[in-house]
């Protein structure tokens, strides 16, 4: 993953680590796909940009077994969205009023899909793409591997919407 990284960021991405996710069976729950997903980076801890996220499957991943649900081609319309409100990367669409996740979700070109793989399979994805997890109705849990990895200079370039989404990459 680390040699990944350092190819698609030109050695200028940092962080990864990896966080285990589970995704613990539930059989009686009935399974839908979610309405909407989210971009990551303003959490509770706050506002904490990054560049790019990985979720790695540990076991192999059925339909509505819990997977990684992304909006195909979101990244390019949530990318539109913060170039014509430049202001609000810094998490301030929180204060409008009705503003929810859905709002970037339907920009999304494509519906929502599930990431089916099997075991060692990687997803990597743009800051910008919307993403949740679903539930999980299948006998088995899902194991994950998720890590974050921001650019070395994110402090620097934390306000700026470059007008090349993928600037900060070597792609």
């Amino acid at each position: 993953m680390q040699e990944i990284t350092q190819q698609l960021g030109g050695g200028q991405f940092a962080g990864g680590g990896g966080s285990p996710l589970v995704k613990w069976p539930n059989p009686e729950e009935k399974w839908a796909m979610p309405g909407s997903g989210h971009i990551d980076a303003y959490g509770p801890g706050g506002w904490s940009p990054f560049m790019l996220g990985a979720t790695t499957y540990l076991y192999d991943v059925e339909p509505n077994g819990g997977a990684f649900v992304f909006w195909p081609g979101s990244h390019h319309s949530t990318h539109k969205y913060f170039l014509q409100y430049p202001e609000q990367i810094d998490g301030s669409f929180y204060d409008i009023e009705d503003w929810g996740w859905h709002v970037l979700s339907d920009l999304s070109p494509e519906g929502p899909r599930e990431f089916i793989g099997a075991a060692g399979d990687v997803v990597l994805w743009h800051a910008f793409l919307c993403h949740t997890g679903s539930a999980n109705i299948k006998e088995i849990p899902r194991f994950g591997i998720f890590a974050r990895y921001s650019h070395q200079k994110r402090e620097e370039i934390k306000y700026e919407i470059p007008e090349n989404l993928w600037k900060y990459w070597e792609i």
